[in-house]
């Protein structure tokens, strides 16, 4: 039985917009092809830019304590400047403070010879007293009585060792000519900056640095001091007064507050967060380009059938809500398909290099939302094209 429609049924279009896309599928692929390659080329700079971010404060966010104290003149932890260790006494003479650990970072004078070409390669040194637990990975806390014995280090297992050579349990070579044997590995991941990092108690730096010592040891030098509170106190309110008592030689800051100082060196000082943005940026006019392209060639294939649509009733604005739809519909397409590609380059990247290429629900949203813009604007600008579809040349 053939069903009756009856008045109440609404009426039936035919979508113009997804079989003007669809018809020819071999253009479609180079369609979604070419948008797509837009997509994962914004995915990839804002996924770099995401990893400089974030990478560049990894060792941040594993050190246990809740203020950190910085020389005033520290702009960032890749390029280390230090203060006295007496800060850190003064420190603790606060209301609610319950300790102060000494945490020592040299980027700039530590060099570890390759153990396979014997060529020296700088390297991130971290030195904090062992049983402080200053930062707080597993491997670190677990063999603190291991790696605290002098020339004795752990190893980022996620270090560049194309560069650095191995850094395997059991390594032996020479940090800035002295000797140090790799105990063990813990996991922290590489930078911008750094190739990797090794981890050791304050006196074995001393024993290859030694003009970090003093003439007391309150003059020896500190990069940066963790200051635990105790439990239920203010926090903001500890660090008012530290900023308020301490000399102006240190400076006091919340966690969370040199968490933001350092990701906003990185992406609005440091030139290689703004080559990120521009890359985004310069993905977007791509797409735009390309998106454009498509949907002109489109539209001027089929103006007699715009022609024809205007010959029979349809205005001039429910043709351009036609190629709109169209432009919608290849965005979502595109921004699919470079989804997935993005997803596995952001793997490959970061099982090659240890950085993390990470994409978070707030930049899939983002470049979701740059796509669907690319191609409406798109769509609009080639839309102007068919103000020449005109019904009486139909006749001629």
């Amino acid at each position: 039985m053939i069903a009756v429609p009856t008045t109440s049924d609404p009426p039936r279009t035919v979508p113009l917009a997804w079989r003007n896309l669809t018809e020819n599928r071999l253009r479609l692929l180079a369609s979604v092809a070419g948008t797509a390659f837009a997509v994962t080329l914004m995915f990839m700079e804002r996924g770099f830019q995401r990893s400089l971010l974030e990478s560049m404060v990894g060792l941040i966010r594993h050190l246990d304590g809740d203020l950190m104290m910085v020389s005033r003149t520290l702009y960032t932890l890749s390029v280390p400047y230090d203060f006295p260790r007496r800060r850190l006494e003064q420190a603790r003479s606060f209301n609610g403070v319950e300790g102060a650990v000494p945490v020592s970072i040299e980027t700039r004078r530590t060099f570890w010879r390759n153990v396979d070409d014997g060529l020296p390669r700088p390297i991130r040194v971290v030195a904090y007293p062992p049983e402080s637990d200053a930062i707080d990975l597993p491997a670190l806390v677990g063999e603190r009585r291991r790696w605290s014995q002098p020339g004795v280090a752990m190893a980022d297992r996620r270090s560049r060792t194309d560069r650095l050579g191995p850094l395997v349990p059991g390594t032996a070579s020479e940090l800035s000519g002295k000797s140090i044997r790799i105990h063990s590995n813990f996991d922290l991941g590489a930078d911008y900056q750094s190739d990797g990092t090794l981890v050791m108690s304050e006196a074995s730096l001393a024993r290859i640095l030694p003009d970090r010592r003093g003439l007391t040891e309150g003059d020896d030098r500190v990069t940066l001091g963790l200051i635990r509170l105790r439990p239920g106190v203010d926090t903001d309110r500890v660090c008012d007064q530290m900023r308020a008592g301490l000399p102006s030689d240190v400076r006091v800051l919340t966690k969370r507050g040199l968490i933001e100082r350092e990701q906003g060196f990185w992406d609005h000082v440091a030139p290689i967060g703004t080559v990120f943005t521009i890359g985004v940026v310069m993905g977007f006019i791509v797409g735009l380009a390309i998106c454009y392209q498509v949907l002109f060639s489109d539209i001027s294939e089929r103006l007699a059938e715009f022609a024809t649509l205007k010959a029979i009733g349809y205005s001039d604005l429910r043709l351009f809500r036609i190629v709109v739809a169209q432009s919608i519909y290849l965005a979502l397409l595109g921004y699919g398909s470079g989804l997935i590609v993005s997803l596995g380059l952001f793997r490959v990247v970061n099982d090659s290099t240890g950085l993390p290429m990470n994409l978070g629900p707030a930049e899939a949203a983002g470049i979701l939302g740059l796509t669907v813009l690319m191609c409406v604007v798109s769509g609009a600008l080639a839309a102007r094209r068919l103000a020449s579809a005109d019904p009486a040349q139909l006749f001629q």
